[in-house]
């Protein structure tokens, strides 16, 4: 008989155990959580309609830090009847393989779309500065938000 007393003791000190660790460990879970939820994603769109070209770029960031760039350039009147294949060719030529940087050609309904994509955390940064006219002397500088959208207006385009 008096073991079990003993097992029934050793039970409710576990349990107690338990529910101290339960009580420290909700409130950081609930934290983490809510810290998650507020600090996800966010998006913004641009547009910009010139020369039979409907352009948008959806920008990907968290706090100043772009993580992903996406632009779909439409080409609405193809008065020079330029093919998928034209387009592709030209793109490996001028962009090459360069990591953290992918564009798609297809033909959709008689409109070119051409859709590329910057992941900035994949981005091979010297190779697309000498591709591309880069300014910004760091990977760091040339994916902040504000630099971003300076550029992105500068050109022409309005936010969605």
């Amino acid at each position: 008989m008096q073991e079990l007393p003993r097992k029934n003791n050793k039970y409710n000190i576990e349990v107690n155990i338990l529910k101290k660790i339960l009580k420290i460990i909700v409130p950081l879970l609930s934290t983490l959580v809510l810290l998650t939820a507020c600090s996800s994603e966010k998006t913004m769109e641009f547009i910009k309609n010139s020369d039979g070209h409907e352009i948008k770029t959806t920008l990907y960031y968290k706090g100043d830090v772009v993580n992903k760039s996406v632009t779909v350039d439409t080409i609405i009147n193809n008065k020079d009847n330029i093919t998928v294949d034209f387009f592709q060719q030209a793109l490996q030529n001028s962009i090459g393989n360069i990591s953290g940087y992918t564009y798609n050609v297809e033909d959709k309904n008689g409109k070119i779309t051409i859709t590329y994509v910057i992941d900035y955390s994949k981005l091979d940064f010297d190779k697309a500065k000498s591709v591309h006219t880069i300014p910004e002397n760091s990977l760091e500088e040339a994916r902040k938000l504000s630099t971003i959208t300076k550029n992105i207006k500068e050109n022409g385009f309005k936010e969605k």
